[in-house]
């Protein structure tokens, strides 16, 4: 049954995760996962999470299209899409938080390192997309939570603001796509939640349109910045919810 508290709850936390993810095309996830499953089971929060954050990465794609690069993040694209199913097996059959609890840890270390200034040299590209693919699907068929591998590989690499951008909206459709139909055959989507995303749709929409209208106010560098702060943030809001503090 859902209340209104839910319903006000989970409107303030997705106005404020969609605006994230339209600035930066992702976080969505990152902020919404700890702060929905406070008081929504993760099974019902995670296909939700994941919904809506297609949705999102639909309205972003439509504006910087034309700066994607598919031959460039190709492996990655494939490798998450086939990991995702196998994402999803972990939700049924691994408990919530050991899966945020390694999460947040990985994802900390990693953006700490990068947000330093320095960055980690890659003999072999191809190996190193096809990686970040697998764990981002692994990540996204599990928590909802497939954005900050890609994010740390793609900011690793010295993408540019608007290039970074459109490839991680097309990764997003592409791999919560596919992320939606092992969700279906595995019977975690249901009326109720239909009704409760119904709510929120509305709410994701104003939080996206202004997310979108703000990144023309921050230059490459600020970029950047933000964008490492927020994943090292998540992280460890990950990280606390899977040990329950939060």
């Amino acid at each position: 049954m859902i209340t209104i508290d839910a319903l006000l709850m989970g409107a303030g936390i997705i106005l404020i995760a969609s605006f994230v993810q339209g600035l930066t095309s992702f976080g969505f996830a990152l902020i919404a996962l700890p702060l929905l499953s406070l008081f929504l089971p993760i099974q019902r929060v995670v296909p939700m999470i994941v919904i809506l954050s297609m949705l999102i990465c639909l309205l972003v794609l439509g504006s910087v299209y034309r700066d994607t690069n598919i031959r460039k993040i190709g492996l990655l694209i494939i490798a998450s899409v086939a990991m995702a199913p196998v994402g999803t097996l972990f939700l049924l059959i691994i408990s919530g938080s050991v899966l945020k609890i390694a999460t947040g840890i990985l994802i900390t270390l990693f953006a700490v390192f990068l947000l330093s200034g320095r960055t980690i040299p890659i003999a072999n590209e191809k190996a190193a997309y096809l990686s970040a693919g697998a764990l981002s699907g692994l990540l996204s068929g599990s928590i909802s939570v497939s954005g900050p591998p890609m994010a740390l590989m793609l900011s690793n690499q010295g993408m540019s603001k608007q290039m970074f951008r459109a490839n991680l909206a097309l990764v997003g459709v592409i791999l919560n796509g596919v992320t939606i139909i092992t969700f279906v055959y595995s019977g975690l989507i249901d009326q109720e939640m239909s009704l409760y995303l119904g709510w929120m749709l509305p709410v994701m929409v104003i939080g996206t349109w202004i997310g979108v209208k703000a990144v023309n106010y921050l230059n490459e560098q600020k970029f950047k910045k933000y964008s490492l702060g927020l994943i090292i943030l998540s992280g460890i809001c990950t990280l606390l919810a899977g040990l329950g503090v939060i």
